[in-house]
């Protein structure tokens, strides 16, 4: 077979043309075969398939001593010697290990995202994987009942940004003797999904976010399969991206999409993951029937070979290249994110952070000493509360607070021993200065009031003790109602994983401050939003003042003067929002479109800019190009989605032809994708 040359993306070419010209129909089929984690290279099967070239990868929880076995086999004992994938969900191998991606999304941070995804493909690549079938670009709303903790939120955008940062973590490779690692980004539809904000242009603005996650994060592979014959009618944007990413020029990687319609082009239909299990006597059957077109075949394998030599297979063997060890313990990346995504909803009066005037604390709640609610139904143990407060020495007492229940961590309605236990807490409550209670929030139906159990007790705490506390687990957070007003403190740490006890008493302490910011909007029952997008709190005051708008020959200047008006030093998130309000499709919501975070001392003060052009301005026309059109524009910059400062401003054709690059809006899907 022809050798790997050494040079970029001309030498990769030729090597890929040459090697599919020596592939046999059957070799190129087994390229697009992955076989789910099982067979055994003794397995006799499985082991003849693999070694007449018929196996493109395994998927599956694997180790660095099987894979490598395995890709001994493929590598020395085939026709051609061509590697294999060993692909996995790095989260289902290293589970808990990072936040959740709902959480992830609360700290509003790509480069702490970034850095904690870096250290997962470390180890997962010392693992043997060397393809993360992650992260998952979906918008799952609010009022969505599944899925909600692995989506990034409400917002495209926000979640566009967030996945690309989870894209570049994975795939960068800048560690010397780490390893490289593929990633996917899947893009999927929860089927009762509720994006934030009205429905005019929601399909335009998940397609921009998904396009822009790509063009700036340049995963190895995409999952965007169309939906399924009797659903296509109510998806139709899955097939119009998937047009997009095929076009000439465009995106150069592995379409998994691609997989699942040549599986049903041969009648084969898939199961979950749509793109595992394609069956290369089926696929062979239907080139020779005349089913699929041998080019469509050739393409894809084509995709398979460049990325498997991007990723390096075919340069290393198996066994010589040094494994990611990290020669001190991988747990800053992770602990930083924790700690960035943990919310502060209410601090009125200051409670938190935690001081000599907080007196004697008494924590409440069996929450506080439960070690698996923060992964998240995930197998494993994550620090708790109780860890991470006696890991800074912070002195407390506890107390259960409710009695114990078997078989679920759910709390309803009371149980005869709870009445003892509530009673125990409040007499504990009158005796303390400060009461911090956790508990295990988070119902699969947002808005929903808390059991009868839970709001007994804090109804109990709060009469016994208004110095009251609220921290708050589980993938949603919650602002109760207590006695018919809000509790002052409320503090939501959601699926933090492994280092979730230590991330949060470092916030109630003070020695990191609350940065997070919602990705959703807290709704009650009824679908009323009680708090906005993009809302939380620091331990310092800020306040944005002074927006000017200015024009300029290919951009529109967008600043605010931000001053934190406190004496603490301390960081806030500015974002902006964008709305078109007239021109072929005004808008009635306003979206985001940008966000920045600033630190700044106590007394401090700063002009806060934002630029916005093609990425920020542009949207899909009628015939689908990308373009920014003359139109008066409402630009918001605020701290949350609420509290905004607005001003309008009209931007005219040269200033819109300027932004569209002089190509009049005939663009390709996204700038630059060709992968160099």
């Amino acid at each position: 077979m022809p050798r790997p040359p050494t040079d970029p993306a001309p030498e990769r070419d030729r090597f890929v043309e040459d090697l599919l010209e020596y592939m046999t129909l059957e070799e190129k089929a087994g390229q697009l075969v992955l076989v789910h984690e099982g067979p055994d290279s003794r397995d006799g099967a499985f082991a003849d398939q693999l070694r007449r070239g018929l196996v493109g990868g395994i998927v599956g929880p694997n180790s660095a001593g099987r894979s490598d076995r395995l890709q001994q086999i493929a590598i020395e004992e085939t026709r051609l010697g061509i590697p294999l994938f060993f692909a996995a969900d790095p989260s289902q191998i290293l589970p808990g290990l990072i936040p959740h991606p709902v959480s992830a999304a609360a700290s509003w941070d790509q480069d702490a995202l970034e850095a904690a995804n870096h250290m997962v493909a470390a180890q997962a690549t010392a693992q043997g994987i060397n393809w993360a079938l992650s992260p998952v670009f979906t918008t799952a709303g609010y009022l969505s009942g599944s899925g909600f903790e692995q989506s990034g939120g409400e917002d495209p955008w926000l979640v566009g940004e967030m996945i690309a940062a989870h894209v570049r973590g994975l795939q960068s490779s800048d560690v010397p003797g780490h390893r490289r690692m593929l990633a996917c980004l899947d893009y999927a539809i929860a089927g009762d999904a509720v994006d934030r904000g009205p429905p005019d242009g929601q399909g335009d603005e998940t397609r921009r976010a998904l396009l822009k996650a790509i063009d700036e994060s340049r995963p190895a592979s995409v999952a965007i399969d169309a939906a399924p014959r009797d659903r296509r009618s109510q998806q139709p944007e899955r097939a119009e991206i998937l047009d997009q990413l095929r076009r000439p020029g465009g995106y150069a990687g592995i379409l998994l999409g691609e997989w699942s319609r040549l599986a049903e082009a041969s009648g084969h239909h898939l199961g979950a993951p749509g793109y595992v299990g394609l069956s290369v006597e089926r696929l062979v059957a239907a080139i020779r029937n005349d089913q699929i077109a041998m080019g469509e075949l050739d393409e894809a394998v084509r995709r398979v070979l460049a990325a498997k030599y991007d990723l390096g297979l075919f340069r290393s063997s198996y066994d010589r290249e040094p494994r990611f060890a990290p020669d001190k313990p991988v747990r800053d990346p992770a602990l930083d994110l924790a700690r960035k995504s943990i919310v502060l909803l209410r601090n009125d009066p200051a409670m938190l952070p935690l001081s000599v005037d907080s007196g004697d604390i008494l924590l409440v709640g069996s929450a506080a000493q439960d070690r698996t609610l923060a992964m998240g139904g995930a197998n494993g143990e994550a620090a708790s509360v109780i860890d991470g407060l006696e890991a800074l020495g912070i002195a407390h007492k506890f107390v259960a607070g409710l009695a114990l229940r078997q078989g679920s961590a759910t709390v309803n309605r009371m149980i005869h021993a709870d009445r003892m236990a509530i009673g125990m807490a409040g007499e504990a409550a009158r005796r303390s200065q400060t009461v911090i209670v956790v508990l295990g929030a988070g119902s699969e139906h947002p808005g929903e009031p808390l059991g009868e159990a839970q709001a007994t007790l804090l109804e109990t705490l709060r009469a016994a003790n208004p110095n009251l506390v609220l921290v708050t687990l589980g993938p949603r957070p919650i602002d109760p109602d207590v006695g018919g007003n809000p509790l002052p403190c409320v503090l939501h740490a959601g699926l933090l994983g492994k280092w979730s006890g230590h991330a949060v008493a470092e916030v109630l302490s003070g020695d990191h401050e609350p940065q997070g910011r919602l990705p959703y909007a807290i709704r009650t029952s009824a679908g009323d939003e009680r708090v906005p997008f993009g809302y939380g709190l620091s331990y310092s005051d800020f306040a944005l003042t002074g927006l000017s708008l200015e024009l300029g020959a290919d951009r529109v200047l967008a600043s605010a003067v931000l001053a934190n008006a406190s004496e603490r030093s301390g960081s806030d998130l500015i974002q902006l929002y964008l709305r078109r309000t007239d021109g072929p499709a005004p808008r009635e919501h306003a979206v985001l479109r940008g966000f920045q975070r600033i630190q700044l001392d106590g007394g401090q003060r700063t002009r806060v800019t934002f630029e916005l052009g093609l990425r920020e301005l542009g949207e899909y026309d009628a015939q689908g190009r990308f373009m920014v059109a003359p139109a008066t524009y409402e630009v918001r910059l605020g701290l949350n989605a609420a509290r905004v400062q607005a001003g309008e401003i009209f931007l005219p054709q040269p200033v819109a032809d300027a932004m569209n690059g002089g190509r009049g809006g005939v663009m390709l899907p996204f700038p630059g994708a060709r992968r160099a």
